[in-house]
């Protein structure tokens, strides 16, 4: 984005204040963001008069995301003469750069987007506005029942209140080769070795099976054919990138780990998250193609849809319309979609809209804000390729049907996030170190992953930067959020209902 020399000179002297006593992996600033210069509504006030001749800005991520929104903002402007300025950032540096602008107070942003991770810093310093009193005031154009439940408490709620509302969902669970699964022969090789049949994982631990069992070698058959080339039973992203984080994570959390333990110390370095890193190690790791050491998400997609692997690990279905192109390269070959070992015991992951208590255009934020989260908006997304937030589009089977090539994933994503509105549940998502922890965490795992280190090792040291973000024990600010029952069944065992898949 082009800005003046004295709105960069002033960002500049902000970056060195903030990032004088932090860490340079994810800076937190130590000052409260400045007053905005409009007040939130009131939930009884109706909705002010509208400036019109106003320009909003909103910052968010580059890519396919802001091919989509730069066409909607378009329609937006012709239905309410608002104009939308996008600002394109990637992921890495989007953190930064909004933090900068937050509490620099420059009001260069009105929307600014965020992952997960980011929330609770940002709500809990009050960088961005509690929505509330807006979603009340508008509740027929918000319908907010209709956002899973699971990702607005995850991505937009906090202490009580709503900051923002998801727009586009990364929730993960697995792509396989669905045609090689179902291979006779296979099935057959495989209840011969292993003793139970063939599937979708139920656990990890038949995760690690099924990637050990269709690793083959150049000459070797596969689903009664002889390959030139190697084939792998697995891809794994275990590059020195946030991914990894989510991967192992999803592991530990189905056998107890967490990355906080309730008393605010590290779980890190705990038995159970240990062994979750063992397994994604030693287990995953090894059946998974040359490279993936370097590998982040597009790495394993390409990966799938070139023939080289039989299933992903932890992957976000948001990547579907990209994974299925292995159906167009591979002759006979089908791609499906599935939960998760612990199925709703994973990130319900959303990347997530709000208003920036720098912004001096709040109104006219909040009326685009609720535009292109709302059912209209989020439709057209859909039919374009994008994963919605919006329930009544996510559980649609005809839609599914109608879009397998983009939104054939959306009723295996509806069932994870009901499941995990029931069933998941981390302390990570209460402590305001999120981001700092995030963002630190790809280092000691990626470590552990190419044998940098041991488990043991990288996992120590981890714990001890955990120490050291929090200044000791971490505190939890989860007043009032309700943990899932201990003996809910549909968090302890696995069952998928297999006519949520749209086959070709």
């Amino acid at each position: 984005m082009k800005r003046s020399f004295s709105i960069a000179l002033g960002l500049l002297i902000v970056l060195n204040l903030v990032l004088s006593g932090c860490s340079t992996k994810a800076p937190v600033a130590t000052e409260a963001a400045p007053a905005a210069t409009e007040a939130a509504p009131a939930a009884t006030e109706a909705a002010p008069a509208l400036n019109k001749d106003v320009t909003i800005t909103w910052a968010t991520l580059a890519g396919f995301y802001t091919d989509w929104a730069k066409k909607l903002a378009d329609e937006f402007t012709a239905e309410t003469g608002i104009k939308v300025n996008i600002v394109e950032m990637d992921l890495p540096t989007m953190y930064e750069k909004e933090v900068l602008d937050i509490v620099g107070g420059t009001g260069a942003y009105d929307i600014i987007t965020w992952n997960v991770s980011w929330k609770a810093e940002w709500a809990n310093n009050e960088y961005i506005y509690p929505l509330d009193d807006f979603i009340a005031r508008d509740s027929a154009d918000v319908d907010f029942n209709d956002i899973p439940s699971a990702l607005e408490a995850v991505s937009g709620q906090w202490k009580g209140k709503t900051y923002g509302l998801p727009y586009y969902t990364f929730t993960p669970g697995i792509f396989y080769r669905c045609d090689l699964f179902e291979n006779a022969d296979e099935k057959a090789a495989f209840k011969a070795k292993y003793g139970y049949d063939l599937d979708i994982p139920q656990t990890y631990d038949q995760m690690a099976d099924i990637a050990e069992f269709f690793s083959r070698k150049a000459g070797d058959t596969l689903a009664g054919k002889t390959i030139s080339n190697d084939f792998y039973g697995i891809g794994v992203m275990a590059g020195r990138y946030t991914n990894i984080f989510d991967e192992v994570n999803t592991i530990a959390w189905t056998i107890g780990g967490d990355v906080i333990n309730d008393d605010g110390t590290p779980g890190v370095n705990s038995d159970a998250y240990v062994k979750a890193l063992k397994l994604y190690v030693e287990k995953l790791v090894p059946h998974a193609p040359t490279g993936s050491l370097s590998g982040s998400y597009d790495f394993v997609i390409s990966q799938l849809n070139t023939g080289l692997i039989a299933m992903t690990g932890p992957m976000y279905l948001d990547q579907w319309a990209n994974a299925v192109k292995a159906e167009d390269n591979i002759p006979g070959a089908e791609v499906c979609a599935a939960p998760l070992p612990g199925i709703g015991k994973t990130w319900a992951g959303a990347f997530t809209l709000g208003i920036a208590k720098s912004s001096k255009n709040v109104d006219a934020s909040w009326q685009f804000l609720k535009w292109i989260t709302g059912k209209k908006a989020q439709l057209a997304f859909a039919q374009g390729g994008g994963t919605t937030t919006r329930k009544s589009i996510l559980s649609d089977i005809n839609f599914a049907k109608e879009h397998r090539k983009t939104a054939g994933h959306f009723p295996v994503v509806s069932y994870i996030l009901d499941n995990a509105s029931q069933c998941w549940y981390t302390n990570y998502n209460y402590v305001v170190e999120a981001a700092k922890i995030y963002e630190e965490a790809p280092a000691w795992l990626s470590a552990a992953a190419s044998g940098e280190m041991t488990p043991e090792e990288a996992m120590n040291g981890f714990a001890a930067k955990i120490n050291e973000f929090c200044n000791g024990k971490c505190q939890i600010l989860n007043e009032g959020v309700t943990k899932p029952a201990a003996d809910n069944a549909a968090c302890t065992s696995w069952s998928f209902d297999r006519s949520l898949q749209i086959r070709k």
